[in-house]
């Protein structure tokens, strides 16, 4: 699905044209938005870089992120702040503010005004990320209803769950699986030989179930 999106015209001309960019953008408005910086339907988001965010969340410099964030909750059906930035460059900011303080910020906007804020490392991740928001909000959810066991239910045994979570392995394999391996030690120590043993499993599917529970591979 693809949406238009209506940026304000004081952003810079750089996030303008990486939304028009985006694949999924039919089309660009450029226009003065009463609060936020980016508006998709009934989804309001404000872009700031770490050092509006510390300066308008955490210092006595800049705008009031707490009145812009109220604004937009009333303003928008869903809203959001995507900060721009790495938090390791908030050393370079000559600020005292800690990353620990930031999230702790981030966190405290969310829970108290229920506007997430959202970290995106770049200018690309956070249009990116800004789109596929308005997107999942203005597209209809998938009415495809998962099949009947596809999800391991809580009351399964924790190892046959993780057996059911790997790729290619359903359900009932999962239960084969822990009634011949009840604990993931006793499957790691089994051979790939041993596992193509089990009906089901070929070697393909051996090294996958081998390599969910391994960083880098069976060792040679």
């Amino acid at each position: 699905m693809r949406v238009a999106v209506t940026v304000d015209d004081r952003e810079p001309a750089g996030l303008v044209e990486a939304v028009r960019d985006h694949p999924d953008v039919t089309e660009v408005v450029v226009d003065r938005l009463s609060t936020g910086d980016l508006a998709i339907d009934s989804v309001g988001i404000e872009r700031k870089t770490l050092r509006d965010y510390v300066n308008s969340a955490m210092g006595r410099s800049g705008s009031d992120l707490t009145d812009q964030v109220e604004r937009m909750a009333a303003a928008y059906d869903h809203s959001y702040v995507l900060l721009e930035g790495d938090f390791a460059d908030l050393a370079t900011l000559r600020t005292a503010v800690s990353p620990e303080s930031v999230r702790g910020s981030m966190a405290s906007i969310t829970a108290r005004h229920e506007v997430p804020v959202v970290p995106c490392t770049d200018r690309a991740h956070l249009v990116d990320y800004a789109i596929r928001l308005g997107r999942k909000h203005v597209e209809e959810p998938s009415s495809r209803r998962l099949p009947v066991g596809s999800v391991p239910s809580r009351r399964e045994p924790t190892t046959k769950r993780m057996y059911g979570c790997i790729e290619g392995i359903g359900p009932e394999l999962a239960a084969t699986l822990y009634e011949r391996y009840p604990t993931v030690e006793s499957l790691l120590e089994a051979s790939l030989e041993e596992l193509t043993e089990i009906e089901g499993i070929g070697e393909r599917r051996a090294r996958t179930i081998d390599a969910a529970f391994r960083e880098d591979g069976r060792p040679e």
